[in-house]
């Protein structure tokens, strides 16, 4: 019994040390864990998944390939299948990503994870409108969704569609709906209304910010760029006299230094001959 134990240490200390290296610290640490854990449960599938997973994530594709396959051998190669599409899609491989993640949703439509992985997926293989599918599947499936992921699909929308972004702007606003009238995506919002020339609406959009963001510095210089733009100079003048005002208070930062080079910029403009 001391043999195999000394046999099966020295193949643990072996096993680490192989990726010391080159792993992250808390991929090492996750990794270390996972490898005893196999060590006493080595017909586990689910703890090969795992590693792999860490591996993946770690850009250590041979091992994490060596662990799924390894899982596929011990129990159900679908349960395999979406970490193995996370590592083609992290080594470019594209259509055996798409393959992998079809095989997996196919099993479990709802895993918001995968679906919203092979949204972007699609997305950059131009299929817009499978990508909005899976963009849509996804925020039903989860009870809070990032907004990040209402920003990445609208962004998604304005690549394909050029000059129309009522479809991106759509799919922010049910973002809202959803969560609320968030800065993050409604600032993307104002973005796209200047773009296709409706100011006034960019400017209804910030409105709607205020309570938000308060009537700060950052706020009324915005207001008075959107302004100054559709030639309502007076109000635009007076955002910028609240924002010098609302600056004078506080403590400079890179930022604010930033912001008020921004208001010196727009009042040079106004006073110009």
């Amino acid at each position: 019994m001391r043999v195999k134990l000394t046999s099966f240490v020295g193949l643990v200390i072996f096993a680490l040390h192989s990726v010391e290296a080159s792993a992250h610290p808390a991929e090492f640490e996750r990794i270390e864990i996972l490898t005893y854990r196999i060590a006493a449960q080595p017909f586990n599938s689910i703890l090969y998944i795992d590693r792999a997973a860490s591996y993946s994530h770690d850009g250590e594709y041979a091992l994490a390939r060596e662990d799924l396959d390894k899982a596929a051998e011990l129990g159900d190669p679908v349960l395999a299948a979406y970490e193995l599409g996370l590592l083609h899609d992290r080594m470019g491989e594209q259509s055996q990503a798409k393959a992998q993640y079809d095989r997996f949703l196919e099993r479990f439509p709802n895993h918001a994870h995968a679906l919203e992985r092979r949204a972007r997926l699609l997305a950059d293989l131009g299929e817009t409108e499978a990508a909005a599918t899976d963009y849509v599947r996804m925020f039903e499936v989860t009870p809070r969704p990032n907004p990040g992921s209402y920003v990445s699909a609208a962004k998604m929308f304005v690549s394909e569609s050029g000059a129309d972004v009522s479809p991106a702007l759509a799919m922010l606003d049910r973002g809202m709906l959803r969560l609320g009238i968030i800065p993050q995506l409604q600032q993307v919002a104002v973005e796209l209304e200047l773009r296709r020339g409706r100011g006034g609406r960019a400017i209804e959009r910030l409105e709607s910010l205020k309570p938000a963001l308060g009537d700060g510095p950052d706020w009324n210089v915005q207001m008075a760029e959107l302004l100054i733009a559709m030639e309502k100079v007076e109000q635009g003048r007076r955002h910028l006299s609240r924002a010098k005002t609302a600056l004078r208070g506080l403590r400079e930062t890179p930022a604010r230094t930033q912001l008020s080079r921004r208001i010196v910029a727009l009042e040079a403009i106004l006073d110009a001959p």
